[in-house]
């Protein structure tokens, strides 16, 4: 209840803090764009969707870089499970938002503590000035920094321009890096928790079965508990088959409308700094406009804008759906190779039905598909 009250709190300011002065501004293409994403991603958190809030919050910020916006994707980012990259969220909000109040920097600061519990952190010891890379990858900067750097856990290489020092970053451990001469100290190992011994019981020598009295059942019957391997493949494969072509085809479709997606974000915050770099001050609601020399000057990118944002919501919901296909698919498949009646079952129900006298089976009707052909055959006693 405190995040919702949080995320509900933010949202009044954000939008308190976007609302335009002017009734022209209240159209600005990117600004309702933003506020519409916000809210998106506030709804996402209040359901407990927290990954589609990040993408929410993230396409928010990316069209107005507001404290309000930084905060919910940090929080928001921490609960998907992204630790290192919430991280690094709320390090922005704690250094940019001069503004926040105390409420809202006590968030920011319980956040990064509780992240941090599931990342390792890295002190790097060297010479002033020297240029540290991590993972060959990541430019770190130079030498001094300010804190520890947080990373993932496990092993991590860190460069020099002369030398390189390896360490494990244990989870919520602190581990030094040292440079010039004193190369890497490795992390103290975590003590584990000992388990308490175990309750000794006095060692009985194995006892030998007692001979089984001669069975009554009819010869061929299986007197054994029957233990049915969910493993084993079903006797009719071919669910499996369409739940993994429909699954093939949701993770094709979420991945190439994605990809659409993504990019018709792109052209259209490419085209929205186009346009307020054009409009300079007087950017605000520059697309509502309706006097000739603006729309002379500024229509056909405003309608492309408008174009572009269309294309991101039309591209997202039809990833969404790809991604439910693939889903149900999966489960269907899934679902049926573990359940179904199993080969074995089958093939032990004949040698049974073979060697023991048993009711007449009734006729049943059974479809069949081979290789050019299929049907159905229809079998039984009569």
């Amino acid at each position: 209840m405190r995040t919702r009250r949080i995320a509900a709190a933010v949202l009044v300011t954000f939008l308190a803090s976007s609302a335009p002065l002017t009734a022209v501004a209240q159209d600005d293409p990117v600004t309702v764009q933003a506020r519409a994403r916000f809210k998106e991603g506030v709804d996402f958190y209040d359901k407990g969707q927290y990954e589609n809030a990040r993408l929410a919050f993230l396409q928010a910020y990316a069209l107005k870089k507001h404290p309000a916006v930084l905060l919910n994707l940090a929080q928001s980012t921490a609960k998907a499970n992204h630790p290192l990259e919430a991280a690094k969220y709320f390090q922005q909000f704690l250094k940019e938002a001069t503004t926040a109040t105390p409420q809202q920097k006590q968030d920011a600061e319980n956040g990064l503590a509780e992240v941090r519990q599931k990342l390792g952190r890295i002190e790097i010891i060297a010479p002033a000035g020297t240029e540290i890379t991590l993972d060959e990858k990541e430019r770190l900067g130079t030498t001094p920094f300010a804190e520890p750097i947080d990373v993932e856990p496990g092993a991590h290489a860190l460069k020099s321009p002369s030398e390189t020092v390896r360490v494990t970053a244990n989870a919520g451990q602190k581990v030094q890096a040292r440079f010039g001469g004193g190369g890497g100290a490795a992390a103290a190992p975590a003590v584990a928790p000992i388990p308490p011994p175990a309750t000794s019981t006095p060692s009985t020598p194995p006892q030998a079965e007692p001979e089984a009295a001669p069975s009554e059942r009819p010869p061929g019957s299986d007197a054994r508990p029957k233990h049915t391997n969910l493993l084993t493949p079903p006797a009719n494969m071919t669910p499996v088959y369409i739940g993994l072509a429909a699954a093939g085809v949701g993770i094709a479709g979420a991945i190439i409308f994605a990809a659409f997606k993504s990019d018709a974000q792109t052209k259209a915050d490419s085209v929205a700094n186009e346009i307020r770099r054009a409009a300079g001050p007087n950017a605000s609601g520059v697309c509502n406009r309706s006097d000739a020399a603006t729309v002379q000057r500024f229509g056909e990118a405003c309608t492309t804008l408008r174009q572009n944002m269309d294309k991101v919501d039309t591209n997202a919901a039809i990833a969404n759906v790809s991604l439910v296909v693939m889903g149900l698919g999966l489960a269907t498949a899934a679902g049926w190779y573990l359940f179904a009646p199993k080969r074995e079952d089958a093939a032990t129900q004949e040698g049974s039905a073979s060697s023991k006298a048993v009711a007449p089976k009734p006729p049943e009707l059974v479809p069949y598909a081979g290789y050019g052909n299929g049907g159905f055959v229809f079998s039984g006693e009569f």
